[in-house]
């Protein structure tokens, strides 16, 4: 049993307990928080006094090292990250972080490396860059601001004199800026890799690049088609063999195909059944053809008049099952089931045919265990957001031109979450990055 540490240990208050350790399990991300917030706070403090009673004098060696500290750790975590996704990519990278203290040789290691495993990183290193290496010069290993003299008895800081407070805060909050934007994407590319889109030589965003330079699948027989390969093969220097598997990927990929002109279709239920449905939901959804109404409408609280309102309208409802009860097989459930939650928390089409096995494994159990599948269908039937998400699906899916054809239809005015991409200040209905 550990013996207990009477100045690091656990009292009263409870708020004022830090979780630590295995009770706490940090990152080197985690580390360099409180690093960071230390210096700004030290740095904030001083300018407010402006140095009356906080001299400069004295905290610049706190902040500083807190400073320099924290982007250490922040370099490390983004080298941890690094080599998660190296791993999705079968690429073993080894360095190591805990015998390592040499700034520019964490990040060489990091800017060399990721560089190599993604061609996206290039953008993001170069804003880092310039400050981690003034950081390098004044302090390699974390010593400078650490004591007054080096292992050899050398004065530190000779070179330097002055250090602005306001410079200070200026560089360090946009050099941090910009590493919460490398560990946003570090965490967005191993996301995007575990989709498996991605060759030894290629990103999903250089194949996405190369099926937006592709003409449609009925013009690969023409001149422009083999032109366009050989330009795509020379730019990504790519062989024969290589060509292909791109080209087996964009045609197997829900966002890719469509790209080529060639959209996949859509899983278990057939166009007609589709429309079928969607004919018979707006029957009994007339509310969905309405514009909004902002005046006000009296409403009746009469208890019996809404019960038999809503039971009628449940009446209504289970007809449906009638009609189609002999037609819906396990993969028509599990296609239309697909098309309902896949507009719900989905970043990649990938994430379709993900969703589809698990619903096609669950009609087949139900049917298994001699029950029949209306349950499961009346769900969806019933959900008020029914056409909205089977709508969403089938834009993110390739299918613009049916769904465009179902709201032109039913005169529909449908408004969709539309979501903002801010580094291209692009909008689209799902953020796949990689297309743009």
């Amino acid at each position: 049993m550990t013996k207990t540490n009477p100045t690091f240990c656990g009292a009263e208050p409870t708020w004022a307990n830090a979780c630590v350790g295995n009770n706490g399990n940090p990152s080197y991300v985690e580390y360099s928080i409180g690093f960071s917030k230390a210096a700004n706070i030290l740095i904030d403090l001083v300018l407010k006094d402006r140095s009356n009673n906080l001299s400069v004098d004295e905290f610049v060696y706190p902040v500083c090292f807190n400073m320099r500290h924290s982007v250490e750790l922040r370099l490390k975590g983004a080298i941890d990250e690094l080599i998660e996704i190296a791993k999705i990519k079968k690429i073993t990278l080894n360095f190591n972080s805990s015998g390592s203290h040499d700034i520019e040789s964490i990040w060489t290691f990091f800017k060399t490396q990721s560089e190599i495993l993604d061609s996206r990183y290039s953008d993001i290193n170069k804003k880092i860059e310039p400050t981690i290496l003034d950081i390098a010069q004044v302090d390699p290993t974390g010593q400078t601001f650490r004591y007054a003299l080096s292992n050899t008895a050398q004065k530190h800081l000779t070179d330097v004199s002055l250090i602005n407070f306001i410079v200070l805060k200026d560089k360090f909050n946009e050099l941090e800026l910009n590493l919460d934007k490398l560990h946003q994407l570090n965490t967005w590319l191993q996301t995007e890799y575990r989709q498996g889109t991605f060759t030894t030589k290629l990103s999903r965003s250089q194949i996405f690049k190369i099926a937006k330079k592709l003409p449609h699948t009925d013009k690969w027989r023409e001149a422009q088609f083999t032109e366009i390969k050989e330009q795509v093969k020379t730019e990504y220097d790519l062989g024969s063999r290589d060509f292909s598997k791109v080209i087996d990927i964009i045609r197997c990929h829900y966002s890719l195909a469509p790209i080529i002109g060639a959209p996949l279709p859509i899983k278990g239920i057939t166009e007609p059944q589709l429309l079928f449905f969607i004919d018979e939901w707006i029957k009994k959804n007339p509310d969905i053809k309405k514009a909004p109404d902002s005046s006000f409408t009296e409403i009746s609280f009469d208890k019996e008049s809404l019960i038999a309102r809503m039971l009628a309208r449940a009446i209504e409802k289970t007809d449906i099952w009638d009609t189609v009860a002999d037609e819906v097989c396990s993969g028509y459930l599990a296609g239309l089931e697909s098309l309902f939650y896949f507009a719900r928390d989905t970043t990649f089409t990938e994430y379709y045919n993900t969703i589809y096995d698990i619903h096609i494994r669950e009609a087949n159990n139900t049917l298994k265990f001699n029950k029949t599948l209306k349950d499961d269908f009346m769900h969806i039937f019933n959900k008020t957001s029914a056409l909205n998400n089977i709508l969403l699906s089938l834009y993110a899916l390739g299918h613009a031109k049916l769904a465009e054809s179902i709201i032109t239809t039913h005169e529909l005015e449908i408004s969709f979450r539309w979501l903002h991409d801010a580094r291209t200040g692009q909008r689209f209905i799902y953020p796949d990055f990689a297309a743009y």
